[in-house]
């Protein structure tokens, strides 16, 4: 599904540069759901944005399902990434001035994509579907977090990325949107890299990970 090969991706510091990975190969099969430990605050958001295209200054080679990021051009880049990736992100990136079911149903009828469920099927699954007609910003944090996991459900995709997908949200919406998340995950057995700095959020994948020396190590969820 994901190989990474050779990869190395550094970033200025001061008068030279720090290493994020350094020749960095790395293989995800098809249907894993793993979660990457990557303390806050130290450019978490890296490997999501090498693996969705977003940042493309990079060494090495990223492919998804056999496609090498590196030989589509900007437009086709955009194109596979509105095809093949989908995303739960901390702060939601809802559209507030849209109903539930306008974001759910705007991403999919745009890149004419092919569904796992309908919109009320996906929404009564995460248990908001009386509010499939509400707008937005009359959501709390942890419905509006809900929203944007249906939305990311919803279609059939070859990844899912999960940026802090419970960094905002109390202990309680915390373990009601990972229980969802796995939920669906072994529902339609999609591929899931979820970046956490949460130990418990983490042990909830199948598989979980940290960068160390500039590499990523799998970690036992008995040592974490």
């Amino acid at each position: 599904m994901i190989t990474i090969e050779k990869l190395k991706k550094r970033f200025p510091a001061g008068e030279g540069y720090v290493d994020i990975f350094s020749g960095l190969d790395f293989h995800l099969p098809e249907g894993w759901f793993i979660s990457v430990i990557w303390p806050s605050g130290s450019g978490k958001s890296t490997l999501l944005n090498l693996l969705s295209g977003i940042d493309r200054s990079y060494e090495g080679d990223i492919l998804l399902d056999g496609d090498s990021l590196s030989d589509l051009s900007d437009t086709q880049m955009t194109q596979f990434r509105g095809k093949n990736i989908s995303y739960i992100f901390q702060n939601f990136k809802l559209i507030e001035n849209l109903t539930v079911r306008e974001n759910i149903d705007l991403i999919v009828d745009l890149n004419k994509l092919e569904r796992n469920f309908s919109t009320e099927e996906i929404l009564q699954i995460v248990g908001i579907e009386s509010k499939i007609d509400t707008y937005v910003y009359n959501l709390s944090g942890g419905e509006s977090q809900r929203v944007a996991i249906a939305r990311a459900f919803v279609w059939k995709t070859k990844l899912l990325l999960a940026d802090e997908p419970t960094g905002a949200l109390d202990a309680s919406n915390k373990q009601i949107v990972m229980d969802l998340i796995v939920k669906l995950h072994k529902k339609i057995k999609n591929t899931i890299v979820l970046i956490t700095h949460d130990d418990e959020v983490a042990k909830l994948s199948e598989k979980v990970y940290k960068v160390a020396n500039t590499s990523l190590v799998e970690v036992p969820k008995n040592k974490l």
